[in-house]
């Protein structure tokens, strides 16, 4: 299924639009989870260009950006997940 968030919107908006959609799954459909989500974004600067996230290396964009469940979904552990960031290209150099 896909969901979409038609227009522009802040980090902010976008992550309270996702968790109302994700509640209303929950509460009016009785969904117990989710496998996998997928998200297709068009990132976009101050001016609402659009813009890519370039390896400063490999002068490469970024086309697919993972978040795994540390030691959780693997490893058969119950309790609280930890999201590791597996791309780090926010340090300064």
């Amino acid at each position: 299924m896909d969901i979409i968030l038609q227009g522009a919107h802040s980090g902010e908006e976008a992550a309270e639009s996702l968790a109302r959609v994700l509640e209303l799954f929950k509460e009016r459909y009785h969904i117990a989870g989710f496998r996998e989500i997928h998200l297709t974004v068009t990132l976009v600067d101050e001016q609402g260009d659009d813009v890519e996230l370039v390896d400063s290396e490999s002068n490469q964009a970024y086309r697919v950006f993972e978040v795994y469940r540390k030691g959780y979904e693997l490893g058969g552990r119950k309790g609280t997940p930890v999201l590791e960031l597996i791309v780090d290209n926010t340090r300064p150099r």
